[in-house]
């Protein structure tokens, strides 16, 4: 029976970058025994296809079966990635792909303060939605008991209820437990060992600076098209890299970081028992009570505010639209010069008649 891997993520722990590398490796993975199938970097597709039952788990499953017999290479293990199934309170709707394959989940942890940080920061930097793009951090963190699967306890004891003991496979997205970075840990969670024939190892959707975040905050951006959002987040990307800072990048109150450590304390030391065999899940250091957040502090004068955000801003965004539009004439202009040239025919006396 081949194994299944559920990549659930969770978000913010190098899934982006793992999803882009499993889809570029699509060859040398298969080499491996893995297929990436679909031909996509993530598949929340297929995933909300199956929650909305468009596509009923049996049916995956066979179409899954007849991609991974379809290579001449032996497929002994099958991924599907998508940091959103972790969002999804009840897998029992995954639970009949059991029949057909070894199911695993993978799941990837990161400390909970540092993740609420990060996960505040990514809704205002894509805005996907509008309920929590607009928040202050302190009005997100009064929100945190919505976000469920960071009780990773809870998940993993749910994941083995619906797949069985031993389903779940576990890692700590710190650089003590994945020294290579995250591609490589998830590499080996899967059980490829051999990293040789891949591409580089590369990261992306890295987070703004906080004080660019408290200016994305404010933007209706929520409102735009996905194309339309990516623009005005690359602006703000270049723009971010010449903004002051203090060089922190902390938003979380000391007091508000040790009292969300003490409500996961008692889920982590469970979780660290179960699957890494220790006491204590995350290993890192805390930010120390007397580090200093970051300033998010937007300038109170509207000269400065032009000239630090609006203005930079703009020029970048206006840039970006103009490559965009020699980019869409250009492959109009080829498109147009592939064409077969027309004629017109020699005119003869049965034309006229």
């Amino acid at each position: 029976m081949r194994k299944l891997i559920l990549h659930v993520g969770v978000h913010r722990t190098g899934t982006t970058s793992t999803q882009k590398f499993m889809r570029e490796n699509f060859q040398a993975l298969l080499k491996k025994g893995c297929l990436y199938p679909f031909g996509v970097k993530r598949h929340d597709r297929i995933v909300q296809r199956l929650l909305r039952n468009e596509v009923p788990a049996g049916r995956l499953a066979r179409d899954l079966e007849r991609r991974a017999a379809s290579h001449p290479n032996r497929v002994d293990t099958i991924v599907l990635s998508d940091e959103d199934m972790s969002l999804i309170r009840d897998f029992r709707v995954f639970e009949p792909l059991k029949e057909s394959f070894d199911v695993k989940v993978v799941v990837s942890l990161r400390r909970q303060d540092l993740w609420l940080e990060s996960w505040y920061l990514q809704n205002v930097k894509w805005q996907w939605n509008a309920a929590l793009a607009h928040l202050t951090f302190a009005e997100f963190f009064a929100r945190r008991a919505e976000f469920f699967w960071i009780d990773y306890a809870a998940r993993f004891a749910h994941f083995e209820e619906v797949f069985g003991p031993g389903s779940v496979t576990a890692g700590v997205f710190e650089k003590g437990d994945m020294p290579d970075g995250p591609i490589q840990a998830f590499l080996r969670m899967i059980g490829i060992e051999d990293m040789s024939g891949f591409s580089p190892f590369l990261h992306s959707n890295s987070s703004l600076s906080p004080l660019m975040s408290e200016m994305m905050r404010h933007l209706p951006m929520d409102r735009m098209a996905p194309k339309e959002r990516a623009l005005v987040e690359a602006a703000c990307i270049e723009v971010d890299r010449t903004l002051p800072s203090n060089g922190s990048k902390l938003v979380m109150p000391y007091e508000q970081r040790q009292l969300v450590l003490a409500e996961y304390e008692d889920s982590n030391r469970r979780s660290a028992q179960a699957h890494f065999g220790r006491d204590v899940l995350f290993q890192e250091p805390l930010p120390l009570k007397t580090d200093a957040l970051a300033d998010q502090t937007l300038p109170g004068d509207a000269q400065d505010l032009i000239r630090l955000f609006m203005a930079p801003i703009l020029r970048e965004l206006a840039d970006l639209m103009a490559a965009v539009r020699m980019e869409r004439d250009a492959k109009t202009t080829d498109l147009w010069e592939s064409r077969p040239v027309w004629k017109p025919a020699k005119a003869t006396e049965q034309d006229f008649s």
